[in-house]
């Protein structure tokens, strides 16, 4: 069954003192993971764990992704975003008849966020599972050669919060999704003109 999304935009409200918070779509008790990431310092030993070939499984974007995004885990925000994973049919709550069809489904709420060019923004990803891991995994903008290459890929350790300020410097659309969780484990990031 097909979703649909209110893609108008709505500026929020302007307060002192306060930074801006884009939130499309999602509901406020429910919740899911989308950040990007780009150059940023190495990554810590829970989003560096290694398959059995020896190479990372997860990563950091390259200097190319860096023209896309840029990270920084610490400094001024002009705006903040909480995205955390929810659980849509688990074998905790079930209902039975959906697990037995499509097994476990999560998904990520929001699944839809906008930011603006050269903004610096907060991201914070929450994991609300106890027991189950996530990763997100941006790819890159469908209008270059990188259109459907991973930028990044981040493991989401259970019960784990992680937050980075991230610059866009491109307008458009970019997809993310969790890859261990597909296909139910998608959104998108919307980057609009700076203010």
């Amino acid at each position: 069954m097909p979703r649909h999304f209110d893609l108008r935009f709505h500026p929020p409200s302007r307060r002192p003192h306060a930074p801006r918070s884009f939130i499309t779509a999602g509901r406020a008790a429910a919740c899911a993971a989308a950040v990007l990431f780009a150059a940023a310092p190495a990554a810590g030993a829970a989003d560096t764990a290694s398959t059995a070939a020896g190479t990372s499984r997860y990563f950091m974007p390259d200097a190319a992704a860096s023209k896309i995004v840029s990270v920084v885990s610490g400094g001024t925000a002009a705006a903040s975003i909480v995205v955390l994973t929810e659980a849509v049919a688990v074998k905790e709550t079930g209902p039975k008849p959906t697990l037995e069809h499509f097994g476990e489904v999560y998904a990520f709420s929001p699944n839809f966020i906008a930011v603006h060019r050269d903004e610096p923004t907060r991201i914070t990803l929450w994991n609300l599972q106890p027991d189950d891991d996530h990763d997100f995994m941006i790819e890159g903008p469908t209008h270059t050669d990188r259109a459907g290459h991973a930028l990044m890929h981040l493991r989401l350790a259970p019960l784990s919060k992680t937050s980075y300020i991230f610059t866009f410097h491109r307008e458009g659309l970019l997809n993310f999704r969790c890859a261990a969780h597909q296909p139910e484990m998608n959104g998108q990031i919307l980057i609009l003109p700076p203010l």
